[in-house]
């Protein structure tokens, strides 16, 4: 669906729809008992869920079809990780690092795209007439680039997999729009998108989001740690009362 909806839509509208992913990976992890419902975390995607409306409202090539394909794209998304948490922290599965994970899950995903791919996309005819095959040398650069981009995958899911096992779907989630930020960089370097105001204010609002997550998440990191440590002197203390 994400790939389809770039047939309609821009890739920075694209990139901007998409990191609204955070939201379903929040309302997920509550279903699923992830994470425990806090009004601070409620209010900070919930800033997140403007910015977003906002960037869709300043967009000047919307597009139904391809909205709607890529905000799917984004729930499946926060199922998704949800999903990959629930495996990636229960040792009992077999599944507790990431190269594991993918051992498992690789294979199903690989039949399931290429039956996609068969049904819909008829590969060997696109190969036939495609640009990108036309001769031996545009063969090989397009093999090798395509290859390249996968390595590069393969790395990142084996990152994303370690960060989930780790903390969990919200903090990649709301971290990974980072990378959101670069492509929408990019696509207008590249590409030449254009950003209008709104756009432009929707994502600054989405990055203060951002932040104001990576701060609420440092903050309740802090309050453990000195939470635990008040528990260890408190102990040494009862230690000592008992040898007296």
């Amino acid at each position: 669906m994400a790939n389809a909806s770039l047939m309609y839509i821009t890739l920075s509208f694209y990139t901007m729809i998409k990191s609204s992913t955070p939201i379903w990976v929040l309302v997920f992890a509550f279903f699923f008992r992830l994470e425990k419902p806090r009004m601070s975390l409620i209010l900070i995607i919930g800033v997140i869920v403007i910015g977003v409306v906002l960037t869709v409202a300043g967009e000047t090539q919307f597009d139904v079809m391809g909205f709607v394909l890529v905000l799917l794209a984004a729930v499946m998304s926060g199922l998704r990780w949800s999903l990959t948490q629930m495996l990636l922290q229960k040792d009992q599965l077999g599944m507790d690092n990431p190269v594991a994970t993918l051992y498992y899950i690789t294979p199903i995903m690989f039949v399931i795209m290429s039956i996609l791919s068969l049904v819909i996309e008829d590969p060997f005819v696109q190969f036939a007439s495609s640009e990108f095959f036309i001769d031996f040398r545009t063969g090989v650069l397009t093999i090798m680039m395509a290859g390249g981009g996968g390595l590069l995958a393969f790395a990142m899911t084996v990152a994303e997999f370690k960060l989930i096992k780790n903390t969990g779907t919200v903090t990649l989630s709301v971290a990974g729009i980072s990378k959101e930020i670069v492509v929408i960089s990019l696509s207008m370097m590249i590409f030449g998108d254009q950003l209008t105001f709104v756009n432009l204010l929707g994502l600054m609002v989405s990055i203060g989001g951002i932040m104001a997550y990576n701060y609420d998440k440092i903050r309740k990191l802090q309050q453990n740690t000195l939470g635990s440590g008040d528990y260890e002197v408190l102990g040494r203390h009862h230690k000592g009362d008992n040898t007296d």
